[in-house]
C-alpha cells in the first residue's frame, strides 16, 4: 500500500506508477491514480468542506481534515482522513469532489489516460473510508492541453449597498444614473455588466421577481476595455451617486475602485509529437 496526498492528479499517479511498477498502457490502474488524484486535489472538498446536502451535520469544520489516498497495487484506493480532525469522510462527500470539473463522465481526459468516471464503485469501508474500485480508462488522446495567458485590457468593479425600504428599486435607479452619465461623458467600454447582489447574482433570471421588501441589495457595476484612462474615469463615477443618487446608500468605506489590467485565459491542444519532456536537476 501506498499514502499519499496531493492537490493535483498528476502528483498523485507518479507514485503510484513507481511504487507499484504499472506500465504506461495500463489504462484502467492509470485511471484510477487519476481518479484518486481528482478526489483529494480540492483538499477538504471530499472531507466534508463545501458539502451541499450535509453541511450543517458536518462536524468541527474548524479543525477539518484534509484527504489521504491509501492506494494498493490493483488500482483500488481507500478516501480517508487522519483521526481526531474534523469533517467526515463518506460516500456523498467523496461524490461532491467527484463530479467537480468532471465535464463529459465518460471521458475524463489527461495526458496519461482517458478515465471513464461512470465505472467508479464506492464502498462504505468503515469510519470515515470510502473504498474506490472498478474503474477503467481508455488511451490517451494524441494532444496535450496548452494553457496561455494574455494581456487583455482592463477592467474596474464598484460597489454600494441599498437599504430598505425600496432596495432593489434604489439600486436600480442608480445603475440607470450611473450608466447615463458615463454615456453622456462618451465613455465606450467592451462590456458594462452590472449585479444586483441579494436579488439576482446568483441565480440572474432564474432567481424571478426579487422580493420587494428586501432589506438590502449591493449594486455592483464592471467595466472593461482597452482604454485605461476610459475605465479610470469610471471609477470617479461610483462616489459621486452617493450624494447625488437614490438615498439610503452605504458601502464605500473601501474607496474608489482599483483599475486592474486583465490576464485572460485561452485553452489550446499541441499535439503531443511536438513536445520533448525533458527534467532538469538543479543542485541547491
Amino acid at each position: 500500500m501506498i499514502t499519499g496526498r496531493a492537490t493535483d492528479t498528476g502528483l498523485t499517479l507518479a507514485p503510484l506508477i513507481h511504487e507499484f511498477g504499472w506500465a504506461a498502457d495500463d489504462w484502467n490502474r492509470l485511471a484510477a491514480g487519476t481518479i484518486a488524484g481528482h478526489i483529494i486535489e480540492c483538499g477538504a472538498q471530499c472531507s466534508g468542506g463545501n458539502c451541499q446536502f450535509e453541511w450543517r451535520s458536518i462536524p468541527d469544520l474548524a479543525n477539518v481534515g484534509f484527504p489521504i489516498a491509501e492506494g494498493f497495487p490493483d488500482g483500488t484506493f481507500v478516501i480517508t482522513k487522519h483521526e481526531g480532525t474534523g469533517g467526515r469522510v463518506n460516500i456523498p462527500s467523496v461524490k461532491e469532489q467527484l463530479v467537480y470539473e468532471m465535464g463529459d463522465p465518460h471521458e475524463y481526459i489527461t495526458p496519461d489516460v482517458v478515465a471513464d468516471f461512470t465505472t467508479i464503485r464506492l464502498q462504505d469501508d468503515g469510519r470515515d473510508r470510502v473504498r474506490v474500485f472498478g474503474i477503467e480508462g481508455r488511451p490517451a488522446t494524441e494532444f496535450l492541453k496548452v494553457s496561455i495567458s494574455y494581456s487583455a485590457g482592463y477592467k474596474a468593479v464598484g460597489t454600494l449597498v441599498y437599504a430598505w425600504p425600496d432596495a432593489y428599486e434604489k439600486a436600480q435607479a442608480a445603475d440607470r444614473i450611473l450608466r447615463e452619465r458615463l454615456d453622456r461623458l462618451g465613455l465606450r467600454f467592451d462590456q458594462t455588466l452590472t449585479e444586483f447582489v441579494g436579488a439576482n447574482a446568483t441565480h440572474g433570471p432564474l432567481a424571478g421577481e426579487p422580493r420587494a421588501d428586501a432589506p438590502e441589495v449591493q449594486l455592483r457595476v464592471g467595466v472593461r476595455g482597452q482604454d485605461r484612462a476610459a475605465i479610470e474615469r469610471f471609477t470617479k463615477e461610483i462616489a459621486p451617486l452617493i450624494l447625488t443618487g437614490p438615498p439610503a446608500v452605504t458601502g464605500f468605506a473601501g474607496g474608489r475602485p482599483k483599475v486592474e489590467e486583465i490576464v485572460a485565459y485561452w485553452p489550446a491542444l499541441i499535439p503531443k509529437k511536438e513536445i520533448e519532456p525533458q527534467v532538469e536537476v538543479l543542485d541547491a
